[in-house]
């Protein structure tokens, strides 16, 4: 690594550094595709590295990026510092070797391609397939191994950007893709393709580059005008709550019960139709809620007829009646909707689970025992939940971190729904660049999936977006407060809706297959020139 190899390496660390900062705070579409663009030049240049570079790369963007991590295992987790520390970095280094192979890969089949004498534009149309549809698929194996963390994939930095508008037919990995594409364009058209063997090649490398960067984008600008929805039923009139409870108090009984009459208070402020609570609100199940409590909130809705969404632990529908204790039970990370009748008339049970935080991955019991996380082993909800209906709409709930999972959303619109709800508590993390990516990933969904998407949270960000992505109303992060709304349902289904992530797979498959086979189709048409030759 010394030498030659230590600066592009040290510079790639740099790139992976502004990737993280394009996400925030600097919110930077543009800036996001020079980091990556960067990444595709260091790689060119020095391909001996291309692995080291790719991880160096991956590494400062995540360890920047998902550093709140640290947060909940140190400062709420209780696991020692230095422990913290190493664990952080080893997960920023799994997901960075995603990164390191698609930039093994993409040397690789440049070294092959040169050592061919593949001409210019061959060789550069084939870089661009393998770069773009490896990259997403690197980014969807993300997603989904070891039950996926799909969290910083490029597309979401493209939020306001002309790429965003590929969100709603290939979802965000599209959108990566997309992104690939256009950041090894303009790699090529300001730094060109090394190893060209004239001034012509070189210029040809430039222009394509130029291309291959200029077409996603007015496409892009071109898919901005289509509107994929249309208004569903009469505007739903809401009241999302911010509880702001510190995580380090959440579960002392005294704070609990404070919160519970904080937030029954504004229950009662409002006639809203439905008025929504964040991701355990409730420490402990409905049937335990003080009396006084229960009353006051019931009475309210009998006047006004209206319903609450609070998130709580509830007893596992599944297991309850055969459990032989009534404490045996597992317990599900859950919405429940409570009316006028003071029962539980509709519940949400979390279906993907986070690891280590919901449940203890097998054989990682001795990690989980390193910190001290409450309700920590949650039973599992069904995969196929029926959507809360409410006047004209159709509600379809989802738990704090589901939401990173476009697919399961999609599902939820197939089954009818009209309006999208999560509830999350990422207070987990503290003050930190968390909460406002967390609000990006909301957003990509309104914009995939052309729904209207709510947001309750205990610290923030409590908001309101539209069915194009927009935020049309939120609450200061670290504050007790409410969100007051009206919120159009819409109907019609994307495309990304319709078919989820199979579409961008297969096409990302496709572009990765099509760039190996480049360098297969050269060899059997350099063999048949020399044969002609003879």
């Amino acid at each position: 690594m010394r030498g030659h190899g230590a600066a592009p390496i040290a510079l790639s660390l740099v790139a992976g550094l502004v990737q993280a900062a394009s996400f925030w705070p600097l919110e930077a579409w543009w800036l996001q595709l020079a980091a990556l663009a960067t990444l595709v030049v260091l790689v060119l240049r020095a391909p001996g590295h291309a692995f080291a570079l790719g991880l160096a790369f991956g590494l400062g963007c995540f360890a920047a990026g998902i550093s709140w991590l640290y947060v909940s295992m140190h400062r709420y987790g209780g696991m020692p510092a230095v422990l913290a520390a190493l664990a952080l970095l080893l997960f920023a280094t799994y997901l960075a070797s995603f990164f390191a192979v698609v930039c093994f890969a993409f040397a690789r089949l440049d070294a092959a391609l040169r050592a061919r004498r593949t001409r210019t534009p061959a060789r550069a149309s084939a870089l661009a397939l393998l770069f773009a549809g490896a990259w997403s698929l690197a980014e969807i194996a993300r997603g989904w191994l070891f039950t996926g963390f799909p969290w910083l994939a490029i597309g979401y930095a493209q939020l306001d950007g002309p790429l965003d508008a590929f969100a709603p037919l290939l979802g965000v990995y599209g959108v990566c893709l997309f992104a690939a594409l256009v950041a090894f364009g303009l790699a090529l058209a300001v730094a060109g393709l090394p190893g060209t063997e004239s001034a012509n090649d070189s210029h040809a490398a430039r222009a394509f580059g130029a291309g291959v960067a200029l077409l996603p984008i007015a496409a892009g600008r071109a898919l901005a005008g289509v509107d994929w929805s249309s208004a569903h039923g009469a505007p739903l009139r809401v009241r999302l709550l911010q509880g702001n409870v510190a995580q380090d108090l959440k579960f002392d009984p005294r704070r609990s019960l404070e919160a519970m009459y904080w937030y029954t208070n504004e229950v009662l402020r409002s006639d809203a139709t439905l008025t929504v609570l964040p991701e355990t609100a409730w420490t402990i199940p409905w049937p335990r809620t003080p009396q006084n409590v229960r009353e006051a909130i019931v009475r309210h809705l009998r006047q006004t007829g209206g319903v609450v969404a609070i998130g709580m632990p509830l007893v596992d529908d599944n297991q309850a009646g055969s459990a032989s204790r009534p404490g045996d039970a597992r317990l599900t990370n859950s919405v429940g909707v409570i009316d006028a009748s003071g029962a539980i008339a509709w519940r949400y049970d979390k279906r993907h689970l986070v690891p280590f935080g919901e449940f203890v991955p097998f054989g990682f019991g001795w990690f989980v025992d390193l910190m001290h996380i409450p309700l920590g082993d949650f039973a599992r909800g069904s995969a196929q939940q029926p959507p809360l209906k409410i006047a004209d709409q159709r509600i379809a709930f989802d738990i704090c971190y589901e939401d990173l999972f476009g697919e399961e959303i999609a599902a939820q619109v197939r089954g009818g729904a009209s309006i999208l709800v999560n509830i999350s508590n990422i207070a987990w993390f503290g003050d930190s660049h968390a909460l406002p990516q967390h609000l990006q990933i909301a957003r990509m969904r309104a914009l995939e999936l052309a729904r209207p998407m709510l947001r309750a949270t205990n610290t923030g960000v409590t908001a309101a977006i539209d069915a194009r992505g927009r935020v049309l109303g939120r609450l200061a992060p670290y504050t007790a407060a409410a969100l007051d709304a009206q919120v159009q349902g819409t109907d019609g289904a994307t495309p990304y809706a319709l078919f989820g992530n199979t579409p961008i797979f297969v096409l990302s498959l496709g572009l990765l297959v099509a760039g190996l086979s480049a360098t297969r189709f050269r060899a059997r048409e350099t063999e048949r020139g020399a044969d002609g030759s003879r």
